[in-house]
């Protein structure tokens, strides 16, 4: 009878994550990470050959679920419904939304580069996830994808949104409703396509 393995690389990938989501990068140490799934520390690298191996699974899987929920609605031109999507997908997988919304690559693999797989791989997910935004922006406006225009629908779809629920990941609990409103209000006031006499409108004096 073949023996199944009681560790799976899952189990691995989210104790990595949880433990970044709840304590940053640093808690993430081999040894953190096999006392959370219950494994001795040897059989996290029969699966994962270092840390950053590790770290950077757990990236892709959280960058993945970020980009699933948001592609679809990209391809269709659905600037605003992508951005919103953010928060039902931050709300239902709380621990997975601070570990890659609240954390820079650059902090999780100071110690050593991802393994090329696991990179080759993100940049396969970033190029079909900017492919999707791409898709969005030409949708908006005259088919054409200007730099201007870009720039506003990175704002509106992700910098924006994300930096209105970043104080309430690192508080946690539920997102309050004023969240949705505040970008809706956004997605009415900046429309992504703009017109070629249209200008940039001064911000109001404080």
């Amino acid at each position: 009878m073949v023996r199944t393995a009681r560790f799976s690389e899952h189990c691995f990938i989210e104790a990595a994550t949880h433990l970044v989501a709840e304590g940053g990068p640093a808690a993430a140490t081999m040894q953190a990470i096999a006392r959370r799934v219950g494994a001795p520390t040897g059989s996290i690298y029969h699966r994962f050959e270092s840390r950053s191996a590790i770290l950077s699974a757990a990236w892709n899987a959280a960058y993945a679920s970020f980009t699933g929920a948001l592609a679809p609605l990209l391809r269709e031109g659905r600037a605003r419904e992508a951005a919103l999507a953010i928060l039902p997908w931050s709300s239902k997988d709380e621990h997975r939304a601070r570990f890659l919304l609240l954390h820079e690559p650059v902090t999780l693999f100071e110690d050593a580069p991802p393994p090329a797989p696991v990179r080759e791989e993100l940049e396969r997910l970033e190029e079909a996830f900017d492919s999707a935004f791409r898709a969005c922006v030409a949708a908006r406006g005259d088919g054409s994808v200007r730099e201007e225009e870009l720039a506003r629908a990175r704002f509106l779809i992700f910098d924006a949104p994300i930096a209105i629920i970043r104080p309430h990941l690192l508080k946690g609990g539920p997102l309050p409703p004023f969240v949705e409103r505040m970008i809706d209000e956004l997605h009415a006031g900046l429309p992504i396509a703009a017109t070629p006499d249209q200008g940039i409108r001064p911000m109001a004096a404080a």
